[in-house]
């Protein structure tokens, strides 16, 4: 009788509503709320600074799609997260697959130096780079010099967008390389053992083992790359100061000089919102396409 009450007590629906309550509280207050009311706003002409806003309907989503600057952004951020990618992973799984290796000497010491920038922050990630490509007295144009080179402008805006990309990748490739690593690690080294055993070489290894077992890893490595690059913002902000050339602007530093640029009393907040909503339905599009490229069905090892 008294383990039917606790039961009751415990293990009923009034326990779980009362232990999830909080929580359900919380998410609708700090993220269904803000989203829906972003949503409104998106539909809203409103400075942000106004009692009221004024109710335009789809009017500022179609002042976006006739932007020439915003789509010169969206290509930007696209190219940021298609180059980026391409980098970072290249990398990311070049070392993973060397620190996997047991023959490999020092693996702790290299995986720390190489996931240690990733602790940076984004402003100081920005301006040890900012300094390293000036033009004028920078490290990079240094070397450069010494090998007979001549100075390249690094930030202008021809080469402004992949300095930021090779920037990104040596802040951010071991995040993904931690997580690629682990999931190397966890395939059971049997499958490489009879492998080698048929005479399969270290690339037959690579490709026929260790990239089908980490697929699962592998997307959630790509989807969170995915989701942080659509909305990059600080590093780009910071490797080239307030005023950011057409050329580089991404979607994010375009939507922070609508909604809060006071130098030139912009305070379009309703076009901005459209912005992010417009953004936040590129990134679950993106990763819901992800998901159906890399399949539902789980791993079992």
């Amino acid at each position: 009788m008294r383990a039917i009450r606790k039961e009751a007590l415990y293990g009923g629906r009034g326990m779980a509503a009362l232990l999830l309550g909080p929580s359900l509280v919380l998410f609708v207050l700090f993220h269904v709320w803000p989203a829906l009311d972003a949503l409104w706003i998106s539909m809203c002409s409103w400075t942000g600074f106004a009692p009221q806003a004024e109710f335009v309907g789809l009017a500022n989503f179609t002042a976006l799609a006739k932007d020439s600057r915003f789509r010169q952004a969206l290509w930007n951020t696209l190219y940021y997260v298609l180059a980026g990618g391409l980098g970072h992973f290249f990398f990311a799984f070049l070392f993973a697959a060397a620190l996997n290796n047991p023959r490999f000497a020092g693996r702790k010491f290299f995986q720390t130096l190489i996931f240690f920038p990733s602790f940076i922050a984004v402003v100081g990630t920005g301006i040890l780079w900012s300094r390293l490509y000036s033009a004028k007295d920078g490290l990079i144009n240094q070397l450069l010099h010494l090998f007979g080179g001549e100075n390249v402008a690094w930030l202008s805006p021809d080469h402004a967008l992949n300095a930021g990309i090779a920037s990104s990748i040596w802040a951010g490739v071991g995040s993904q390389m931690i997580l690629l690593l682990a999931g190397m690690r966890r395939i059971p080294t049997e499958y490489y053992e009879a492998a080698r055993l048929d005479g399969a070489g270290e690339w037959q290894l690579f490709r026929h083992i260790t990239l089908p077992m980490l697929k699962d890893v592998s997307y959630v490595a790509l989807a969170l790359w995915l989701i942080g690059s659509m909305q990059v913002f600080g590093l780009v902000q910071a490797l080239q100061g307030p005023t950011i050339p057409l050329e580089t602007e991404t979607v994010s530093t375009y939507q922070y000089a609508l909604s809060f640029n006071a130098r030139n009393n912009i305070y379009l907040m309703g076009r901005g919102t459209a912005m992010a909503v417009v953004l936040v339905a590129l990134i679950v599009l993106m990763v819901g396409l992800l998901r159906l490229i890399f399949g539902k069905r789980e791993l079992e090892y």
